[in-house]
């Protein structure tokens, strides 16, 4: 959905359930609009999803979507959008969703940097199956996957958009106008029944579109992505992206299966397979091209970490200290930044402040002396320190100089959202500039 204002909407202003009073219009799409609302009850902003016609005319849609929504209210899962309430007022059908003003969209993300970096594309991905392992465990398939409904945000991955996801095996009543046509898996196209594959072949797509910048099967039409499905395999990530691993290759061709009984049987499984080809991709990303020059800068003992200014992302003062018998680097410079323990700021540095969190998105209790892995994965440095020393991690960041690279963190270990203990080793994995 994009956004397009539409001030003549007889919405703005009004109090819907007569709790819920709408501001302004954030997206529009052929389902539903998306506004900005304040809960006037708890005086919390929330997005409202107000279902549009002809969907909202069909009395057996509009079940179907409030009583999703009630399911969906019942899940409580970082990785997947809250959605707080649903209901009717006279003709309008709504959900009230988690407002992720924090996050923006993979599309937009996407639109600007063309390709993820592989790992990048593997947390992303990883964070999807995660969201999508409860919807599954919950009988529903979501129907829907897309960088449109893929939010990327300091604290991790969100998927949002539950309007049209569907029973396990449930046929899909006009299915080449519901849904997302690139996205659509072949037996959704044919309107047959669906399960947990068909939301996996959604999830190769995207990975295959984060990984290349293109989708794998093209189309303006579902009879010409159809034709796409039945032209056999697509060309390789790794074709289009030479730096992909072979085994991630492998991942994203399973996926991408025709017949649903060979792609992976769940979200779990695919995400295990992930996790060992980026184990694979981590090794080659390391190794750099077989021509680059790599030059390993030493750590002092006792580095400088970056004063931190809110939202400017960029280091102040002194950064890193280096023995003058490093050599000179050529085309590709590999190194590391450490602070010992989460309590780096204890020499009298400036404290890098903090990233913004909410408790809406803080995810289930944990133990005392547990903290959960925040994602920096396209973070700056600055930015990755701070969420780092905020978790209260003994954090490292290992940086390549890489000339055309943009700036960033492109991997962690341990994944977003694991948990772990207080104090635990966190590497983060960055390009630099110079």
């Amino acid at each position: 959905m994009s956004p397009a204002a539409s001030p003549s909407d007889a919405l703005l202003g009004r109090l819907l359930g007569g709790r819920f009073r709408i501001e302004r219009e954030l997206a529009r799409g052929g389902m539903a609009t998306v506004y900005r609302a304040v809960d006037e009850r708890l005086e919390r902003p929330v997005a409202v999803k107000v279902l549009a016609a002809p969907y909202a005319e069909q009395p057996a849609f509009v079940e179907r979507f409030l009583a999703e929504a009630r399911v969906a209210a019942s899940f409580s899962h970082p990785n997947l959008a809250h959605v707080y309430d649903s209901g009717s007022d006279g003709d309008s059908h709504f959900l009230v969703l988690e407002l992720l003003e924090r996050h923006r969209s993979l599309r937009v993300e996407l639109g600007e940097r063309g390709r993820l970096a592989p790992l990048a594309a593997v947390g992303v991905a990883l964070d999807v199956l995660a969201g999508l392992e409860p919807l599954h465990a919950h009988g529903l398939v979501h129907c829907d996957v897309k960088p449109g409904n893929v939010m990327i945000g300091a604290d991790g991955t969100k998927l949002i958009d539950f309007g049209i996801a569907r029973p396990l095996d449930g046929p899909v009543a006009g299915a080449t106008s519901i849904g997302s046509l690139h996205a659509m898996s072949p037996e959704q196209l044919r309107g047959d029944g669906l399960g947990p594959s068909s939301d996996l072949f959604a999830v190769g797509v995207l990975l295959y579109e984060c990984l290349t910048g293109t989708v794998p099967f093209p189309g303006a039409t579902p009879d010409e992505v159809a034709a796409a499905h039945g032209r056999g395999p697509v060309a390789p990530p790794s074709h289009l992206a030479p730096e992909v691993a072979e085994r991630l290759d492998d991942v994203v061709a399973q996926a991408l299966r025709v017949d649903p009984a060979r792609r992976f049987a769940s979200a779990p499984a695919m995400a295990t397979a992930l996790r060992t080809a980026a184990a694979a991709q981590r090794e080659a990303t390391a190794a750099g091209p077989e021509d680059d020059t790599t030059t390993t800068v030493h750590p002092v003992a006792a580095p400088m970490p970056a004063a931190y200014v809110p939202g400017d992302g960029r280091p102040r003062g002194p950064w890193l200290a280096v023995s003058a018998g490093v050599a000179t680097v050529a085309a590709v410079v590999l190194g590391v930044v450490l602070l010992g323990s989460p309590q780096a700021d204890g020499r009298g540095t400036a404290t890098p402040t903090p990233m913004p969190s909410t408790s809406a998105d803080a995810g289930p209790s944990l133990a005392p002396g547990m903290v959960r892995v925040p994602r920096t994965i396209g973070m700056s440095e600055a930015e990755a320190q701070a969420a780092a020393q905020a978790a209260g991690l003994a954090w490292r960041i290992e940086w390549r100089i890489v000339p055309g690279r943009e700036p960033g963190i492109y991997a962690q270990e341990p994944e977003p959202g694991s948990v772990v203990r207080e104090g635990s080793a966190f590497v983060m994995q960055a390009y630099r500039e110079r």
